[in-house]
């Protein structure tokens, strides 16, 4: 592998380290329910001014939970670039190690919150964060296949 290669495969290593912690970090007393309750009803407000407090409600909760899928979406993305640079020609492989690092760092992430006296760790976080790593990944292959190239990394 040359200068570039090592570049790019570094660049996404790094990127998905930093995205991990991104995660985690998410995952603090900081951004529990409560915590996000306010701004975020004052941004859907500016949106839909009319809103009720149970839609506002319904709002924050939908946003908390398509959170969850978009994190790990882009971590499972994220994850399998940094593999297929690493593994060539193997996107089976690579998107089993993706899905299970997803497995990991979402286990990781509720086990955390779970220790925090506001936050709550969930087996159901667990699987919505899975749901949206193997959402992206089914996707990423669908296009890949429908491009014509199922077995080769994405360009930087």
């Amino acid at each position: 592998m040359g200068d570039a290669g090592s570049g790019r495969h570094l660049r996404a290593w790094l990127a998905l380290g930093l995205w991990i912690a991104l995660v985690l970090l998410l995952s603090g007393a900081d951004f529990s329910a409560d915590a996000t309750r306010g701004w975020l009803r004052e941004l859907v407000l500016r949106f839909f001014p009319g809103l009720r407090d149970a839609s506002l409600d319904a709002a924050h909760f939908l946003v908390r939970r398509g959170a969850h899928v978009l994190e790990y979406a882009v971590l499972a993305l994220l994850a399998v670039r940094a593999l297929w640079l690493t593994w060539p020609g193997r996107a089976a492989r690579a998107g089993a190690a993706a899905l299970a690092l997803v497995l990991a760092v979402a286990a990781l992430d509720e086990a955390h919150q779970a220790r925090l006296p506001v936050r709550t760790g969930s087996p159901a976080d667990v699987a919505l964060d899975l749901a949206g790593g193997a959402a992206a990944l089914c996707a990423l292959a669908f296009l890949r296949r429908a491009r014509g190239r199922p077995e080769t990394p994405a360009r930087a």
